[in-house]
């Protein structure tokens, strides 16, 4: 009987978690050492080197002059698994920049392991929006 009361009480506590802010933001173990925002900034930067890293090893040759914003959502599940909900961008990009997807998806599958959100010391996932500026001249 004491059992299924502190399941109940966990399943209420969960409920009353607001998921939108988390106690500890996601990190990398590079990150681990650094204080909240320090943390948070670390982290996102290290998503961006990591895309840039990758995308800036190839030569794309365009048509057209490129100036973009791309809006990549991500998703860190409770284990610390980052992956891609979606990626949204220009008309022109698309076109342009055919393989620009599955070089954004490299690189991410090439990210270090990741530390899940936290709240009130529970993993919790979370969802992100990083934008990615692509400039590539004709």
């Amino acid at each position: 009987m004491y059992k299924r009361q502190e399941e109940t009480i966990v399943a209420e506590e969960k409920k009353s978690i607001n998921l939108d802010t988390v106690d500890e933001f996601p990190s990398f173990e590079s990150c681990d050492h650094l204080e909240k925002e320090a943390q948070k900034n670390c982290f996102f930067q290290t998503l961006t080197d990591q895309i840039y890293e990758r995308l800036s090893g190839n030569d794309f040759i365009v048509s057209k002059t490129i100036h973009d914003t791309i809006q990549v959502s991500l998703q860190i599940d409770t284990l610390g698994i980052i992956k891609i909900d979606a990626i949204q961008k220009s008309e022109l990009t698309v076109s342009q920049l055919p393989k620009l997807d599955s070089l954004i998806r490299a690189s991410i599958t090439t990210l270090p392991k990741a530390s899940p959100a936290n709240k009130r010391g529970i993993p919790v996932a979370t969802k992100f929006v990083l934008p990615i500026i692509l400039t590539i001249e004709e």
